[in-house]
C-alpha cells in the first residue's frame, strides 16, 4: 500500500510499522537528473517497495508495469539535502559504490524534507552496506571491482568523454574565441578551455594505455596551426574511449579524481570569465559559462 502524492505533494501519512520500522511509504513525482551529457532533469514517478526486498524504483508513468529503474536499500551510503536560493529542494544519494550518484529535484521543501526522510529511513532498515552486491568477501591485495561498479564506470566515462567533446565544440563555433585567445596572449582558442592538460592527466591516472605518454601526431600540413590542440586532444580522446580501466584504480578513487579534475577547470575558467567580462566579450562569457556549468553537472 502506498501514498499517491500529486504534483503538488500534499503531506504524507505514515503507515504502520513494517519489518520492525515505522517507514513513511510514498510515491509521487521528482525531476531525476539525467547522468547522460547535457544531464537534463527528467520527470519520473517514484516508489517505495519493501519486499522482497526494500527498492526505491522510478517510472516513466505512474501505469507502468516495468520501473525504469531502482536504487537499492542496501547500495545507498548517505543521502543529503541541498539548498537552491535558500530551500532545499534537491536531494543526492550516494552509493556504497561510489559509482553514482543520483540528483533529485522536489516541487517543495517540504517535499523535499518528506523524500529525505523516507529515503533515509528505507537506508538505515538495511544493516548490510557492503560495496560487493553479491556479499562475497573481497580476496586481500588489489582491489576488485564488481561488474556493476566497472559498468557504471564506463557509463560515466563515456558521458566525460561526450561533454569534453561537446566543450570543444562550443570553442570551435566561433571566431570571437580565437580572438580573445590572442587578446589573453594565448596562440589558440583551444587554450581558453583549460581542461585538456588537466583531463589528460586523468585518463593517464585512470585508463591502461600500454604507453601512458604517448602523444597523437598531427601533421600541421593537414591542419591550421590554431586548430591543432584542439584535433590532438580529439585523438587523445578516441584512444581513451578504447581503453580498458587501469587494474589499480578503484571506483571510489576514479570519482575522486574526476571531481578534482572537474573543480580545477572550473577555477581555471573563472579567470577568463572574468576577463571577458571586463572587455565586454559575451559570446565568450556566455560560451565559457556553458563550459563551466557542464563541469558543474559532472561533479
Amino acid at each position: 500500500k502506498h501514498l499517491i502524492l500529486s504534483d503538488t505533494f500534499p503531506p504524507p501519512t505514515c503507515i504502520a510499522g513494517i519489518m520492525s520500522e515505522k517507514l513513511e511509504t510514498m510515491s509521487g513525482y521528482l525531476q531525476k537528473q539525467s547522468p547522460k551529457f547535457p544531464f537534463p532533469w527528467q520527470k519520473r514517478f517514484f516508489e517505495v517497495q519493501l519486499k522482497p526486498k526494500p527498492l526505491l524504483l522510478y517510472f516513466v508513468s505512474p501505469g507502468d508495469v516495468a520501473p525504469k529503474g531502482s536504487i537499492r536499500a542496501d547500495a545507498i551510503a548517505d543521502v543529503t539535502m541541498e539548498a537552491r536560493r535558500g530551500k532545499n529542494t534537491r536531494i543526492i544519494i550516494s552509493q556504497t559504490n561510489h559509482a553514482r550518484k543520483y540528483y533529485l529535484k522536489a516541487a517543495t521543501a517540504e517535499n523535499c524534507q518528506q523524500w529525505y526522510n523516507t529515503i533515509r529511513q528505507l537506508m538505515e532498515m538495511t544493516e548490510s552496506k557492503e560495496t560487493d552486491y553479491n556479499n562475497e568477501p573481497q580476496p586481500s591485495g588489489e582491489p576488485v571491482e564488481t561488474k556493476e561498479n566497472l559498468d557504471a564506470m564506463k557509463a560515466v566515462q563515456k558521458n566525460l568523454i561526450e561533454g569534453l567533446r561537446a566543450a570543444s565544440k562550443i570553442l570551435r563555433s566561433k571566431g570571437s574565441f580565437q580572438k580573445f585567445a590572442m587578446h589573453m596572449e594565448h596562440q589558440s582558442y583551444f587554450d581558453l578551455g583549460a581542461y585538456a592538460p588537466i583531463f589528460a592527466d586523468y585518463f593517464r591516472k585512470v585508463c591502461a594505455f600500454r604507453n601512458p605518454k604517448f602523444e597523437v601526431q598531427l601533421k600541421l600540413d593537414d591542419v591550421s596551426s590554431v586548430d591543432l590542440e584542439c584535433l590532438k586532444f580529439e585523438g587523445f580522446l578516441d584512444e581513451a574511449a578504447v581503453t580498458p580501466f587501469s587494474s589499480r584504480v578503484t571506483a571510489e578513487q576514479m570519482e575522486t579524481l574526476l571531481s578534482d579534475s572537474c573543480k580545477n577547470t572550473i577555477e581555471k575558467l573563472k579567470v577568463y570569465i572574468r576577463e571577458a567580462e571586463n572587455v565586454k566579450d559575451n559570446d565568450v562569457v556566455v560560451g565559457l559559462t556553458q563550459i563551466t556549468n557542464l563541469f558543474k553537472c559532472i561533479v
